[in-house]
C-alpha cells in the first residue's frame, strides 16, 4: 500500500501541476490577451438579442444617384427594365432619386473631361447670338425621360437635385473642376448669387413639372480639390472652404425665400467622416438664417468601410447634437472596387457598410452612389463595376451586380417609416489590423465579422439584416416573436427564402447576407417620433 501511495502521489502532483499551468495559460489568455479571445469569437456561434421597445431613428428610405448614366439609359432599349429593377416594387423599390444638375462640361470646349458619361449637359446654355447664357429645359432630355419613367412606378417620393460643381461659366478657371491653386474654391464670391439663382431656377422648373423635389444640395464633397494643376481632371467637382460653404447656403436660402418655393436644402455632403464634417454640420444646423430652410444634414461614407469606430463616433455626436432634422448617408460605393460584379465579396462589402451606417450613425436614409456604372475589365479578365447594375458605355448590354442583392436585403423588407430598434450581439468579433511604423503599433482597420441592424416596420414586423463575412456558424435569436422567415444570399444563392417557421437556431452560412422577418402581433409602435436612446 505504501508503494502504491508513493507512486500515486507524484502522479497526482504532476496532474495538479499540469492543470494549474493550463488554467494559468487559459486565465492569461482570457484576462490578459484580448486578441486571443476576440479571435475565438470570430468563429463562435452568434446570439442576437432584439428589443422592439428600445426605439431609435425613423427610416426615410433608400435611394441611388442617376448621375452620369441616366442620360444614356433613358434612350436605351433597356430603359424600362433598368427603371423597374431600381425604382419599382418588383425591383428594389428605391424611393430616393438623386438627379445631377450638370455643370455643362459637355458644352464647354475647354474641358479636359474625356469620359462621355461624365460630360454633363446643362440647362444653362450660351446663346451664341447674344453672347449670354439662357435656360433651355429641353436639354438633358434622356435623363429627364428616365426620371419620368422611374416616377411612373410610384415608389419615388424624394428627389434630390445635387450639383458637383457650379456651372462652368461661374467658375474662376472656366471649367467645372479644380482651380490652379490648392485649397482655393473655384467659384468667386461675386458669383454666389448667380449660382443660387441658377440652382433655384432649375428646382422651380422640376417642381412646376410635378417632380417631388424635396432637397437642393448645392455642394458635393467640398473636402477635396478636383483637377488641380492638371491632375485628375476626370469628373466635375469643386473644393470649398468652410466660409464658402456657409456663404453659398445663405445665398440659396435668400433665393428660395424670395420665390417662396417649397423646397429645402441638404448637405454639405462631406466626402468622408472627419473633423470638418462635424464643423459643417454644427454651423449649418445652428445658423439662424440657414436652419429654417435646412431639411437634411448629408454626408458620404467613403473611406470608413473598415473603421466602425468612426461611425460609432459620428452616431454619438448626432445623438448628442442633432435631435429634430433628417440625417442622410447620401453617397457611397466600393472604393477601390476590387470585387468582380459576380462575386459575393462585393455584396458583402455593400451590405456591411449599409448595416453599420444604419446601426451606428443614427441616420434616416441610405443612398448608393450610382444605380448603374460602367463595366471595366480587370487584369484578371473579370468584369468590375461599383454600381448596383453594370452596363456597357452605350447601354447595349447590362448585368445585375451582386451588390444589387445586398441592397435588396434592406430595401425590399424595410420600408419607409420603419423604426430602428435595439439589437445586441453576444460576442466581440472585432477584426483588427495592426501596422508597425517607426517602432510603434497602429491599428489601421477595425471591423466586425458579423454585422447587423434591426427595424420595426409599419405593419409590426421586426426585420433584422445579418452580414457574415467569416466562416459558417450557428445563429440564434432572443426576440418577442413566434414566427420567422429567412432570406439568404451567398455566392450560389440570390435572395432565396431558406426557412419559414417557428423561432429557432439556424445556420448562418459562410460569407452570407441574411434577412430575417419576425412576426408577432403584440409589437408596439406607439412611438412614431424618433427616440434618442
Amino acid at each position: 500500500m505504501k508503494k502504491a501511495l508513493k507512486f500515486i502521489i507524484p502522479v497526482i502532483a504532476v496532474i495538479l501541476a499540469v492543470t494549474i499551468a493550463v488554467l494559468g495559460v487559459f486565465y492569461e489568455k482570457i484576462f490578459y490577451n484580448t486578441d486571443w479571445y476576440i479571435k475565438k469569437s470570430q468563429t463562435a456561434d452568434v446570439k442576437l438579442t432584439i428589443d422592439a421597445n428600445k426605439k431609435g431613428e425613423t427610416l426615410d428610405g433608400f435611394g441611388a444617384s442617376a448621375c452620369w448614366w441616366s442620360q444614356f439609359a433613358g434612350d436605351s432599349e433597356y430603359a424600362e427594365e433598368i427603371a423597374k429593377l431600381l425604382y419599382s416594387k418588383e425591383g428594389l423599390g428605391l424611393n430616393i432619386y438623386r438627379y445631377n444638375i450638370g455643370a455643362g462640361s459637355k458644352d464647354n470646349p475647354n474641358t479636359k473631361i474625356t469620359n462621355p458619361w461624365r460630360q454633363t449637359e446643362s440647362f444653362y446654355v450660351l446663346n451664341e447670338e447674344t453672347g449670354k447664357f439662357e435656360y433651355d429645359f429641353t436639354r438633358d432630355a434622356a435623363a429627364q425621360k428616365f426620371l419620368d419613367l422611374c416616377l411612373s412606378y410610384g415608389c419615388i417620393d424624394t428627389v434630390v437635385l445635387f450639383a458637383n460643381s457650379p456651372h462652368y461659366s461661374m467658375t474662376l478657371n472656366g471649367k467645372a473642376y479644380g482651380n490652379e491653386n490648392w485649397w482655393v474654391s473655384n467659384i468667386a464670391p461675386e458669383n454666389y448669387e448667380a449660382y443660387a439663382e441658377y440652382l433655384v431656377t432649375i428646382a422651380e422648373y422640376f417642381i412646376k413639372k410635378g417632380v417631388p423635389v424635396k432637397y437642393i444640395s448645392p455642394i458635393n464633397e467640398p473636402n477635396w480639390s478636383w483637377g488641380v494643376a492638371g491632375v485628375n481632371q476626370s469628373q466635375e467637382g469643386c473644393f470649398y472652404n468652410s466660409e464658402d460653404i456657409y456663404a453659398v447656403y445663405k445665398a440659396v436660402v435668400k433665393e428660395i425665400k424670395e420665390r417662396n418655393l417649397d423646397v429645402k436644402l441638404a448637405g454639405p455632403e462631406s466626402g468622408e467622416i472627419g473633423h470638418r464634417l462635424y464643423e459643417w454640420f454644427d454651423y449649418l444646423y445652428k445658423d439662424p438664417e440657414i436652419r429654417p430652410y435646412l431639411g437634411a444634414l448629408s454626408y458620404h461614407s467613403y473611406w470608413s468601410d473598415d473603421l466602425v469606430n468612426n461611425k460609432i463616433g459620428l452616431g454619438n455626436w448626432i445623438k448628442e447634437n442633432v435631435d429634430d432634422i433628417t440625417v442622410e448617408m447620401s453617397e457611397w460605393c466600393h472604393l477601390p472596387c476590387d470585387a468582380p460584379i459576380d462575386s459575393i465579396d462585393g455584396a458583402l462589402r455593400q451590405a456591411r457598410v449599409m448595416a453599420n451606417d444604419l446601426n451606428f450613425t443614427n441616420i434616416n436614409s441610405w443612398t448608393a452612389w450610382v444605380g448603374v456604372n460602367g463595366i471595366g475589365i480587370g487584369d484578371d479578365g473579370k468584369k468590375y463595376s461599383d454600381g448596383l447594375l453594370a452596363a456597357t458605355d452605350d447601354f447595349s448590354e447590362y448585368e445585375i451586380d451582386m451588390r444589387y442583392y445586398a441592397v435588396a436585403h434592406f430595401s425590399k423588407f424595410i420600408p419607409k417609416g420603419s423604426i430602428k430598434i435595439s439589437t445586441e450581439k453576444n460576442i466581440n468579433d472585432v477584426i483588427k489590423t495592426v501596422e508597425e511604423k517607426d517602432g510603434a503599433e497602429n491599428i489601421t482597420l477595425m471591423k466586425y465579422g458579423v454585422n447587423y441592424v434591426s427595424y420595426l416596420t409599419p405593419d409590426n414586423k421586426i426585420v433584422t439584416v445579418v452580414v457574415n463575412e467569416g466562416i459558417g456558424r450557428n445563429i440564434k435569436f432572443k426576440v418577442d416573436a413566434q414566427h420567422m422567415s429567412v432570406f439568404t444570399t451567398t455566392q450560389d444563392a440570390k435572395l432565396q427564402q431558406t426557412y419559414e417557421g417557428e423561432i429557432k437556431e439556424i445556420e448562418l452560412p459562410e460569407k452570407s447576407i441574411m434577412t430575417i422577418v419576425f412576426q408577432n402581433d403584440s409589437f408596439s409602435r406607439t412611438e412614431t417620433q424618433t427616440e434618442k436612446e
